[in-house]
């Protein structure tokens, strides 16, 4: 399991490498977006590389933090604060998080698993559940 530190570095290395090619990702096996919260604790812009799925007309990202035990902190931070921005492909979007509940969530975090097998290997080694946000203001990639 990744630490603390090996996040924030791969991070950084994606973010970078995001901006510099418009999302054009040479490594990643899914498609990424960034998303930028606002801390909860310090005020400050966070930007976090995630990947996300589409369902017709919306775009959605599961906080699985690659199966960690710890919620991510982009979404403790959505939740105080849900006015988020989303980078995808070149373009800018402000956007409202909104956490998927019940059936909704289980639903989207199906098709999640079914768009990219590695939400059910961290499915299975996580004893928590996974949150599931829709990105509102986001328009689905083409």
């Amino acid at each position: 399991m990744p630490t603390d530190a090996e996040f924030l570095t791969r991070n950084r290395e994606v973010i970078a490498e995001y901006r510099a090619t418009a999302g054009q990702l040479a490594q990643m096996p899914f498609p990424v977006l960034l998303l930028t919260t606002t801390g909860a604790r310090t005020g400050l812009a966070r930007t976090s590389p995630l990947g996300y799925v589409v369902d017709g007309g919306t775009v959605f990202v599961v906080g699985s933090r690659a199966g960690t035990p710890r919620q991510p902190s982009w979404y403790r931070n959505l939740l105080a604060d849900p006015a988020v921005t989303v980078e995808l492909n070149g373009r800018t979007y402000p956007a409202k998080a909104v956490v998927a509940e019940g059936a909704e969530r289980d639903r989207l975090f199906a098709l999640a698993r079914a768009h990219n097998p590695l939400y059910a290997q961290y499915d299975r080694s996580a004893d928590r559940v996974f949150p599931v946000v829709v990105l509102e203001g986001v328009p689905a990639p083409a």
